[in-house]
């Protein structure tokens, strides 16, 4: 299924072997596809003693504006620019959501 809007998956970056930082994503925690101005029903995890801080893994099928805080607003909000069809990886801190509209 192609994808429509934007997704968002939160991980952890690289393993809990921190000595090591792949420069991968680590343990997945949890992924959205939220529609354009609703945001997303899951937030952030606080940083975790062995795996760190979490990190937002966000792609959007067509040119978006991403915020991202504890009550993210994409149209009048601090916002970014999230280009079509481009991983954007974003570290955020705990209790932190995703919204996001059409560019």
């Amino acid at each position: 299924m192609a994808l429509s809007g934007v997704h968002v998956l939160c991980a952890y970056a690289g393993s809990y072997r921190r000595d090591k930082n792949e420069a991968i994503l680590g343990k997945f925690i949890w992924s959205e596809a939220p529609a354009s101005g609703v945001t997303t029903t899951n937030a952030a995890p606080n940083i975790h003693d062995l795996f760190g801080q979490a990190v937002y893994r966000i792609r959007a099928s067509a040119d978006s504006y991403v915020s991202i805080g504890q009550a993210p607003n994409a149209s009048t909000g601090t916002k970014m620019f999230v280009p079509a069809n481009t991983d954007v990886d974003v570290f955020v801190d705990g209790g932190d959501k995703l919204q996001w509209v059409a560019a």
